[in-house]
């Protein structure tokens, strides 16, 4: 069993809005190397209990020895983090005092070239993050080798936000012409040759914003995380916390506007809580993480005009797929 090498965002301040207690009942909807279950299991001792959600079997191996010595305090499941409420009410779990979501990819998954995750690793164009990622078996590679030229161009624009999504996506019509696109690093040449040349000397690898846009909508990413706070709400007990740390502005955007209309939920900060530069140098990844906070409450309570404001919402919704058999929508 290898050790993880995955460092937690942002654990301090998770665990600080969470104020994790004895005897507290706590969901960590993404394991991943398991920084934020133990944090929360440490500080809820000696009787709190944490729900651990992964989709990834390895990690849940990994964990159960990790977490051995906490007996029934801990348990984990492998499952989509899409059905936390379901799954709570099964646990025991649908009265709890906190959520917990780190929606960053794991730095285990992405080092795992049979994930298909990194441009910078040779694998297979998968891209799921595990067996129940998605319900119908979508590949990064169907994606690629099957779906017209302007259904990725525009799910690059849209996910991947990448200003060159014309240009792959002609890129990738060409070179499938020719043989199928089934690697990532045949991908990631295809990407990186589509782009000027000013692009691919950058800090950020031309194909980032390719891979993020394939990954998002392979493992449907949005409309995941959008039922994923809808079954948090119905399972936080009264004035039950819930914090989603986040790294890209597409999600940031969900949770924000989530927190912003649940009438249930009190946003705890206006802005998101960024890492501190010292973090950053010491896990680069964290760069773009921010995290946001919301506190349930069901009765009276103060007006949540302190911590909304009036950005216009985006009722766009785009299909994408085969026969438009999956739907994505972008607005919260």
């Amino acid at each position: 069993m290898t050790n993880t090498v995955h460092k937690s965002v942002l654990q301090s301040e998770a665990l600080d809005a969470l104020h994790p207690h004895d005897g507290g009942l706590y969901i960590d909807g993404t394991l991943g190397g398991g920084g934020h279950t133990r944090a929360l299991l440490d500080a809820s001792a000696p009787t709190g209990r944490v729900l651990s959600f992964d989709l990834d079997p390895l990690a849940l191996r990994r964990a159960t020895a990790m977490f051995a010595s906490y007996g029934k305090r801990w348990i984990g499941i492998e499952e989509n983090f899409r059905n936390i409420r379901e799954v709570a009410e099964t646990r025991g779990f649908d009265s709890c005092d906190g959520v917990l979501f780190d929606l960053g990819i794991s730095s285990d998954q992405l080092v795992d070239p049979l994930k298909g995750l990194s441009f910078q690793e040779d694998g297979p164009l998968d891209m799921r993050l595990g067996p129940r990622a998605n319900e119908d078996g979508l590949t990064a590679s169907e994606i690629v080798n099957c779906w017209s030229r302007d259904e990725i161009e525009k799910l690059l624009r849209v996910f991947g936000e990448e200003r060159f999504a014309r240009r792959i996506a002609d890129a990738i019509e060409e070179a499938r012409s020719v043989a199928r696109i089934t690697r990532t690093l045949d991908l990631s040449a295809v990407v990186r040759k589509a782009v000027p040349d000013t692009f691919r000397r950058g800090r950020i690898h031309p194909a980032t914003k390719t891979f993020m846009a394939l990954r998002i909508a392979v493992n449907d990413e949005l409309e995941t995380l959008k039922r994923a706070i809808e079954g948090s709400r119905t399972i936080l007990k009264e004035r039950g916390r819930i914090a989603i740390i986040t790294f890209h502005s597409l999600d940031d955007r969900i949770v924000k506007h989530a927190f912003r209309d649940a009438p249930d939920l009190i946003a705890i900060t206006k802005k998101p809580l960024i890492p501190t530069e010292d973090e950053v140098r010491s896990n680069p990844r964290a760069r773009s993480a921010k995290l946001r906070i919301a506190e349930k409450h069901t009765g009276p309570t103060l007006s949540k005009n302190a911590t909304q404001d009036s950005e216009h919402r985006d009722q766009n919704q785009i299909k994408y797929g085969k026969n438009h058999r999956i739907k994505y929508d972008t607005s919260p």
